[in-house]
C-alpha cells in the first residue's frame, strides 16, 4: 500500500517583480498582467495578529547564531533546486513560493508553487518539471500514479491521467480543463487556502476562506468520477453553526492519519475533527483551543495526539479530551508559526516566519539553524518528514534539508 504525505499550504503567495503582485495580510492584491501568475488570497486578519513581517528580514539582531553563512550537518541548508536570482530549465529562482508538497514514499515526492513551478524528488535530488504555464499552483493531489494540481478549479493541470487532454509539456503536464463546480462555490467565490489527501482516500480535501458575504462552510472535497471527470462538493455546508458551535466556516490547515478521520484548523482558534470522512455526510466535532489567534497548521501524531500551531508562537495540543485542546507553552518564540509535521511523537518539526524552525526530540524543543541564505529569512510554510532524522522544509524561495542533503 502506498502512503501519501501532504504538507498543507498556508500564507500568501508572492512572486516578485513582473512575475506577480504581492500582498501582505489585510491588503488587497494589485492587478496582474495577462501573463502573470494567478493571484492568491491574503490570509485573514485575526485577533492576536497574523500579519506578514515581509518576505525576508535580512538585518541580524539578537539571534545571528541561527543564520550562519556556512552550511553544516546540524543546520538546514538550501537545496540545489533553488539556483539563485534567475530561474533555469533545471532550477527555480528565489522569487518562487513553494505552496504544496506531497509524497507517495521517501523516493517519490512532488512540490508545486507560484508561476507554474513544479518539481519531483526521487530520493536523491529534486528536479524541476516543466509545466509550460505561468499559473500558480496551490493544491496538489497524488491520485494513484497521476498528479493533479491547480489554484483555479476551472483550470486543473494533470500528469499521468488516462484522460489527460491537450499537448503535454516537456514535464508531461496537460491542461485538463474544469472540474464540475458546485453552485455554492460559484456564488460564494471562496479563496482556496490549503489541501490534503490520504493515500486511501477518494477525495482531495480543500480548505477555503470565505467569499464576500458568506460563511457557509470552509471544507470542500474534490473527487474523480468513473468517467475521469472531477467535481467539487461541500463537506461542511451549513454545518458550521450560527454561533460557532462547529468552527468550520474557514479552514487554514488540514491533516489526518487515515481516510476516515481528518482534523482542520483556522482563524480565531478554530479547530474541528471530521469522522466518517469518506461518507457523503461526515460527522463534525468542534473543539475549544483557548485562543483567538489564527491556527495555521495541524498535524496528527497519533490516535489521541494532535498538534496545532499558529500566529504569535501559538501552540496547542489535544490528547483525547472530549472538547479541549491544551495550552502548550514549551516552544520559545513569538514568530508566526505556519507548519508542523513529524515522523513520530519524538520527532516533530515546526516552522514559521523569518526562517524560524524548531525540533522536538521527545524530551525538549531546540531551535534549528538555517544556513547559507545570504541574509534572507524566508517565511517557511510546509514540512515533509519522510523518515526520522530526514526533513524537507519549504516556503518562499527556499527548500531546506539538514546539511543540504537528501
Amino acid at each position: 500500500m502506498k502512503t501519501t504525505w501532504l504538507v498543507t499550504v498556508t500564507g500568501t503567495a508572492c512572486a516578485l517583480a513582473i512575475l506577480a503582485a504581492c500582498a501582505t495580510d489585510g491588503e488587497t492584491p494589485t492587478a496582474l498582467s495577462d501573463d502573470a501568475s494567478t493571484p492568491l488570497p491574503p490570509p485573514a486578519s485575526d485577533a492576536g495578529g497574523d500579519a506578514e513581517t515581509g518576505e525576508d528580514a535580512s538585518v541580524c539582531a539578537d539571534d545571528c547564531e541561527y543564520y550562519p553563512n556556512e552550511c553544516t550537518d546540524d543546520a538546514l541548508c538550501e537545496s540545489a533546486l533553488f539556483g539563485g536570482a534567475v530561474a533555469t530549465p533545471e532550477t527555480l529562482d528565489v522569487r518562487t513560493h513553494v505552496q504544496a508538497i506531497a509524497a507517495r514514499s521517501p523516493t517519490d515526492a512532488w512540490l508545486v508553487g507560484t508561476v507554474g513551478a513544479a518539481a519531483h524528488f526521487d530520493g536523491t535530488s529534486w528536479k524541476r518539471s516543466a509545466t509550460d504555464t505561468q499559473y500558480s499552483y496551490r493544491a496538489l493531489w497524488l491520485r494513484g500514479d497521476a498528479e493533479i494540481t491547480f489554484h483555479d478549479l476551472k483550470q486543473l493541470f494533470t500528469r499521468g491521467l488516462d484522460t489527460d487532454a491537450g499537448a503535454p509539456s516537456a514535464g508531461g503536464w496537460s491542461l485538463f480543463g474544469s472540474a464540475t463546480i458546485h453552485p455554492v462555490w460559484t456564488s460564494s467565490n471562496p479563496s482556496l487556502r490549503t489541501s490534503w489527501a490520504h493515500a486511501e482516500s477518494t477525495s482531495l480535501w480543500l480548505g477555503v476562506t470565505a467569499g464576500l458575504g458568506t460563511s457557509r462552510g470552509g471544507l470542500w472535497r474534490l473527487r474523480q468520477a468513473a468517467n475521469g471527470s472531477f467535481a467539487v462538493t461541500p463537506a461542511t455546508l451549513d454545518k458550521c453553526g450560527v454561533n460557532g458551535t462547529i468552527p468550520c466556516a474557514e479552514v487554514y490547515g488540514i491533516s489526518g492519519r487515515s481516510a476516515d478521520e481528518i482534523w482542520a484548523v483556522g482563524p480565531r482558534g478554530a479547530a474541528f475533527r471530521v469522522t466518517n470522512a469518506e461518507a457523503d455526510e461526515p460527522t463534525l466535532t468542534g473543539f475549544e483551543t483557548d485562543t483567538l489567534t489564527a491556527l495555521q497548521a495541524v498535524w496528527v501524531a497519533g490516535t489521541n495526539d494532535v498538534w496545532a500551531v499558529g500566529a504569535s508562537g501559538t501552540v496547542r495540543r489535544w490528547r483525547g479530551d472530549p472538547r479541549l485542546f491544551e495550552t502548550y507553552n514549551e516552544v520559545p518564540t513569538q514568530q508566526h508559526l505556519r507548519a508542523i509535521a513529524g515522523s513520530s511523537p519524538s520527532d516533530i518539526w515546526i516552522a514559521g516566519d523569518e526562517g524560524t524552525v524548531f525540533h522536538y526530540d521527545g524530551t525538549a524543543w531546540s531551535r534549528v539553524k538555517v544556513a547559507g541564505l545570504d541574509g534572507r529569512r524566508p517565511h517557511l510554510e510546509h514540512i515533509w518528514v519522510p523518515s526520522p532524522g530526514n526533513v524537507w522544509i519549504a516556503g518562499r524561495g527556499a527548500l531546506l534539508s539538514l546539511g543540504g542533503k537528501p
